[in-house]
């Protein structure tokens, strides 16, 4: 259930995007008066940052804290044959292996940043060809709160990846792995490795990875809500 409180919170922030809808990140930039040179981060933190004034994060505390929300920026693409996708995988957290192994799923930090999202999605990609991120266009927004069969989802997932990490095979994880969420690497290379347990009370070197939602979530729960008429 959506409470009072949650919608009170998000009404502000939905209106910014609803009259944002149609704009160009070209626009935004103009309407904002922001300098190139001075814009955070691209097409994702002009959206969450100078749009929405939302400092973005990667902590355990969700973006929006006082309501449990996380601001997430989804891109899509739409292909030759006229079907919209979702472009990449979202990024929800890094994982730290030593945490999650000690986690139960009612402690799990991954539950705070999937509990509530706020989803801004814009085109980025079309017949092929990736626009220029001047023309990225907003198309939508989505909140998102998952019902309890999708939770159940989630952790099955979570609980899958968790048992490779406490059984000393945290490199043996893949994107294959997860119908909602995947164990994505990060880092520049197969060099870039921290800190995991090998399970038998030791320490060894793993490809350093973050929690994403898979295409097939986004694809599947997200996409269907959003108004897609206008691209």
């Amino acid at each position: 259930m959506i409470s009072s409180k949650v919608i009170e919170v998000m009404n502000p922030l939905f209106e910014i995007i609803r009259k944002s809808k149609g704009k160009t990140i070209g626009q935004i930039k103009t309407e904002l008066n922001i300098e190139k040179e001075k814009m955070k981060k691209g097409a994702s933190g002009l959206i969450v940052e100078n749009l929405l004034g939302i400092e973005n994060n990667n902590i355990a505390d969700a973006d929006i804290s006082e309501i449990g929300c996380e601001v997430k920026v989804l891109p899509l693409q739409k292909n030759k044959n006229g079907k919209i996708k979702v472009k990449e995988p979202t990024q929800i957290q890094m994982i730290n292996y030593f945490e999650v192994a000690e986690e139960t799923w009612e402690t799990a930090k991954l539950r705070k940043k999937i509990n509530l999202t706020f989803w801004i999605v814009y085109l980025a990609k079309e017949n092929g060809t990736s626009l220029h991120q001047d023309d990225y266009k907003i198309v939508d927004y989505f909140l998102d709160h998952p019902d309890h069969s999708k939770m159940g989802i989630f952790k099955n997932d979570w609980e899958i990846i968790q048992d490779y990490i406490i059984k000393g095979w945290a490199d043996k994880l893949s994107c294959s792995m997860g119908t909602f969420i995947e164990p994505k690497t990060k880092g520049k290379n197969n060099q870039d490795l921290t800190n995991a347990p090998d399970g038998k009370g030791g320490v060894l070197k793993a490809r350093r990875r973050a929690f994403y939602y898979k295409k097939n979530y986004t694809n599947t729960q997200i996409v269907p809500h959003i108004d897609t008429s206008k691209i």
